[in-house]
Formats: structure tokens, sequence, C-alpha cells
């Protein structure tokens, strides 16, 4: 069986377009359980005001019961003028400020990478839930200090990795799990784009973070954990090519599984690869459109039970839901919020 799960996201201004509806998404659970638990509204700081700090008060503007009450920048000249661009109530030159404010009840967090967990952890020491942008952290020392703070304050915590709120997502760990391509034997996903320094100077700073693994890969490495679980680091094995900056040009790695069960990442910033992610069965195949962060399509095709060359594959076309960026980071928030106001387990695949 073909199955094709519709609409790509070929061109630079798609995406945005996309992530401000994924964004969309993440609000749009947060409405619907703030309602269903009678929270009449949540007060969201936000901690940067970058690009996808953009995106993402794009989004709250569109979730019922989400007040946009404070922003902050490293100046006040910004956050100043992001405020006045969303309409946030307060705006703050420091981002101490922001969160000593006892009004805020959770802070979205969009630095560099490198200040993550000194954002988060001063976030929560100052009684705040937070959803911070990935990678959550850089190391493990640093995600275990983290959880461990969140779990002392009994305060929400998450990394936003938006590709978990897609309805493409739940589909396919779905039709794996109903058997439609047999038992899965390995993962591919890769997802790399030519850059160069002068497009991005914080991808090529060590300082930052940046680099091809902390900055695309985590979206490959996302798939394979979603599909066959977290890997024994003890079974991983990667080849980088450097930049002289410091950082990762492009990283390949090989995940062994129980079994016998392999994946393969690929990240670059040296060409675009194919971008997409192919989940491969005993009796068929699972494929993503691009890109693999946020695919709006996937192809099942599968060998049919009376066709005896396995090597002919067929099926039909099937036409579903298609959802961009900016809903999906809209279903993030919004289970963000069901979190926050049940104190339930956090199911990111609310929709079928």
């Amino acid at each position: 069986m073909d199955v094709v799960f519709r609409r790509c996201l070929p061109g630079r201004q798609d995406r945005r377009q996309s992530s401000a509806s994924a964004c969309h998404v993440q609000a749009a659970v947060l409405a619907h359980w703030l309602h269903a638990h009678a929270r009449t509204n949540m007060k969201w700081g936000l901690l940067a005001t970058g690009s996808i700090s953009n995106d993402f008060a794009l989004a709250l503007k569109k979730t019922p019961n989400a007040v946009l009450h404070a922003c902050t920048s490293r100046s006040q000249a910004s956050a100043d003028e992001f405020a006045q661009k969303h309409g946030f109530a307060k705006a703050y030159g420091s981002y101490e400020a922001l969160a000593a404010d006892p009004e805020v009840e959770i802070v979205y967090i969009a630095t560099p990478h490198a200040f993550h967990c000194d954002n988060i952890l001063m976030c929560l020491e100052a009684g705040k839930h937070v959803l911070s942008e990935k990678p959550m952290v850089v190391n493990a020392r640093q995600a275990e200090q983290c959880m461990a703070k969140a779990k002392e304050k009994k305060l929400f915590l998450m990394e936003g990795m938006w590709t978990r709120f897609f309805p493409a997502a739940r589909a396919i760990k779905q039709a794996i799990a109903s058997g439609a391509i047999g038992k899965v034997v390995s993962v591919s996903a890769s997802l790399g784009f030519k850059s160069e320094p002068d497009f991005n100077p914080r991808l090529f700073r060590p300082e930052l973070a940046g680099g091809a693994l902390f900055d695309v890969g985590i979206y490959p490495a996302l798939w394979i954990s979603m599909i066959l679980g977290p890997p024994d680091v003890k079974a991983v094995s990667a080849r980088a090519k450097m930049t002289e900056s410091g950082v990762d040009a492009q990283t390949f790695a090989t995940f062994e599984y129980p079994g016998g069960v392999l994946a393969h990442l690929e990240c670059s910033f040296e060409g675009s690869m194919l971008n997409d992610v192919s989940i491969v069965g005993e009796t068929g195949y699972i494929r993503t459109s691009r890109p693999s962060q946020c695919p709006e399509a996937f192809t099942i095709v599968t060998r049919q039970g009376d066709e005896p060359d396995p090597m002919l594959l067929r099926g039909k076309a099937v036409t579903t839901l298609g959802v961009g960026f900016g809903l999906g980071l809209r279903v993030g928030s919004g289970l963000v919020g069901k979190a926050v106001t049940t104190h339930q387990p956090l199911d990111p695949y609310p929709y079928p």
C-alpha cells in the first residue's frame, strides 16, 4: 500500500509559514486543555526576541487563554520594540528582570544553545515553568542539573521539539504499531543544507554551541529515538568533519540496537542532503517528505500478500491531514498548558 501524507515545504518562505503554523498547533492544544480544566489564562514570558521568538509570539496570539505578558532582550530598546510589535504588557532589558516578575507563570527560552542551561536554571529557581528551544542543553550533565531542579521545584520543563507535534509523526508511529511494514529493521534520517558563516555566524561559533549536530542533527536523532527508542551510548559510532572554528560542519553516526536493528544519522552544513526519514520494515518501508524536521507528507509502500516477488512493492495513494510549522508550535505550547495545569504526563500526539 502506498499512503501519501501530502503537502511539502519547498521554499524558505513556505518554511517560515510552516514555522508559524507549528507554533499554532502547540498553542491550539494548550487552549483545549486550559478550557477543559477551567484555567482561564496562562501568562507567558518570552526570554530573547529573535526570529523564532517572533514565530512563537505569533502563535500565542492565536491561542485562547494564552496571555502575552512579558518579553525580554539584552537591551531595553529591543525588548520594547518586540513588546510593541506583539502586544506584550511588559518589556524588560534583562533576563533576570523577567524571571523576577511574579506574574510570569511560564517562560519560553530562545537564546543561543550555549546559554539554555543557565537560563533554564534561573527561571526554575524563580518558580517558573519552562519551555526551552532545542537543544535544551548541550551535554548530559546539564540535562541532569535542569531535570533535578525542575523536580526539586515541582515545575514543568520541556524541550521544544516541535517535530513531535505534527500529525505525520503520530500517523507514522500508528502505522508502524499496526504492522504496516512489519518488524522495523533500520531507520535512516538526514537534515543538511549549505551554510556559510556570513549567513548565520552563530552556527559556526563553538562558544555558542554551534555546529551541524546541535542545530540540525537533533532532528534526525529525534526521529531515530521516536521510532526505536533511546540508544545505548556505547553502541553509537560517529565521524565528523570539523570547521576551522572548531564546530562540526558535517556529522554521520550509526546507532546499533538489540536484535541487529540499525539506524543512520546524517547532518551537514556542507550541502543539501535528502532531508527525509526512511523507516524500513520486513514487508515494506515508510519515507517522509522533505524536510525531515517538519514533514507534511509520507509514503508507505508494502508488499502485497499475493505478490510472490519480494522485490515488487505495490499500493495506492491516500490523502490525509497536512499541518504547517506554526500550527505545530501551537500544538506544542498547548500540550505544555495541559501538563502544567493537570500535572499529567505529556502526550505529544493529541490529534489523529
